[in-house]
């Protein structure tokens, strides 16, 4: 009924959708709405993202998890050294057509977001963007897929593990809780809660 398997180009159109839900999590909007407001332009922006340079949103990095043959739901893990956002989102915004202007406002928009998100330790195995799609909830798909992520960041010889959530994302802090993480740090800004709803960030992180 279940299976586990890693991320291919033919999943794209599932991971745009899991980004844009890992994005959000608990909230009606998360930094992919930001900026692509209009949902269409999002849609392409994120599958241009997952399916074209490497980085930590890039289908290579990706495990998906099928229900009776259908893609289901899927998270990231890496190591995080030369898997940066900067130039693959520049390709995007090139991609779409961006003037200029629009694209040198991206940083300050986003910057309230970006002073919350947990750094990325070199030396970590980094799990993220963790989403399944609501018809194939509650079925243990994420779980499973936490254990095959933390399985292969101990074959490449990491020996801790990291992980974030928003606070208040009570669903998502059981679910890494239950898989062995304990918050190790918070991160709050006044600007971040008036701006998408939460106060921030908790980052997790498991020995391995």
């Amino acid at each position: 009924m279940r299976a586990l398997r890693d991320a291919s180009a033919a999943d794209v159109p599932l991971l745009a959708r899991v980004l844009e839900m890992a994005g959000r999590g608990h909230l009606p909007r998360g930094p992919w709405d930001l900026l692509f407001p209009d949902p269409g332009e999002r849609t392409r922006a994120l599958a241009r993202l997952a399916g074209h340079e490497p980085s930590w949103c890039h289908y290579s990095v990706f495990h998906v998890a099928e229900w009776e043959g259908e893609p289901a739901a899927a998270l990231c893990a890496f190591a995080p050294g030369g898997l940066e956002l900067g130039k693959p989102l520049a390709e995007v915004f090139a991609h779409l057509g961006w003037p200029a202007e629009r694209s040198a406002g991206a940083g300050p928009l986003l910057a309230p977001y970006l002073r919350c998100f947990p750094d990325m330790p070199g030396d970590a195995w980094i799990v993220e963007n963790v989403g399944a799609l609501p018809a194939f909830r509650r079925r243990g798909l994420v779980a499973a897929l936490l254990e095959r992520a933390l399985a292969e960041g101990r074959r490449r010889g990491h020996r801790r593990a990291q992980i974030s959530c928003l606070l208040g994302n009570e669903p998502a802090l059981g679910a890494y809780q239950r898989a062995g993480f304990r918050v190790v740090e918070t991160r709050e800004d006044p600007e971040f809660a008036a701006l998408l709803g939460a106060p921030g960030f908790a980052r997790f992180c498991l020995s391995l």
